[in-house]
């Protein structure tokens, strides 16, 4: 099986990345196109993706001729594709890092601001308990996002090697919406993933890790994307992050 996984693996890799780059070639035609539609593109690390549709929901109740597409992948190939003119208007970074990194290579304006604070958890489908890294000896795959590009990555690198914890078979994704798929798909025994995408759906060991590295950086691009990069900071939008699994800062 881990012959597979290996193959598996590399396909949905390249076929991901393809995917990305071909989005981002389509953005900028359609933002060349309805740039007096005032459309809104933005960046957003995968674990936020889900909760950024939300808050996009909210947004068009009263907005109803905003027109806001969305890319995902990790943070750090967002980063690249941001320095290298991808025509984003906002980027929703998984640390702040990569936004101080643009703030300071664009010269922009605006400094990034924290939006949200991620949480990541270790999770064992099919056992039970709360104290899941006394299980990772018993365990033969685990998966975590690459710690390279990914923060929820580096942050699950850097507990396995706090604790000595080895397995016999780490795998990396390059995001960490992909290893709470291979998690949930049961590709891997275990895997750490961003807590706000089991939150509401616990039935089986989860150890959750509370990580200052994790604070969650925005940075706005281009002045059209303001009103949404208000909203996102507003009460209201800050309590629905709050509720889909992050801590957030006090406002």
């Amino acid at each position: 099986m881990d012959r597979y996984l290996k193959i598996d693996l590399k396909i949905y890799l390249k076929i991901k990345n393809l995917l990305i780059f071909g989005i981002i070639a389509t953005l900028f035609i359609i933002t060349a196109c309805t740039d007096k539609k005032q459309t809104i593109n933005i960046a957003v690390a995968s674990n936020f993706e889900g909760t950024l549709k939300l808050i996009i929901q909210k947004y068009q109740i009263t907005h109803k001729d905003a027109e806001i597409n969305i890319i995902s992948a990790s943070s750090g190939i967002l980063t690249t594709q941001i320095l290298n003119s991808a025509p984003f208007d906002l980027f929703l970074s998984a640390d702040t890092d990569k936004p101080q990194k643009i703030f300071k290579q664009l010269k922009l304006e605006q400094p990034p601001q924290i939006y949200a604070i991620g949480k990541l958890a270790l999770w064992i489908p099919g056992s039970s308990g709360s104290n899941c890294l006394t299980q990772l000896a018993d365990i033969k795959t685990l998966v975590i996002a690459n710690p390279k590009t990914a923060p929820y990555g580096k942050v699950a690198q850097a507990i396995l090697a706090t604790n000595n914890i080895q397995v016999e078979k780490l795998i990396q994704t390059s995001n960490a919406s992909q290893a709470y798929i291979y998690t949930k798909d049961g590709l891997t025994n275990a895997g750490f993933v961003p807590y706000s995408m089991i939150a509401k759906d616990i039935k089986s060991c989860m150890q959750l890790f509370d990580n200052k590295d994790l604070s969650q950086g925005m940075i706005l691009l281009k002045t059209k994307a303001e009103g949404f990069y208000e909203f996102i900071l507003s009460s209201e939008t800050q309590a629905l992050i709050q509720n889909s699994g992050y801590n957030i800062t006090p406002m």
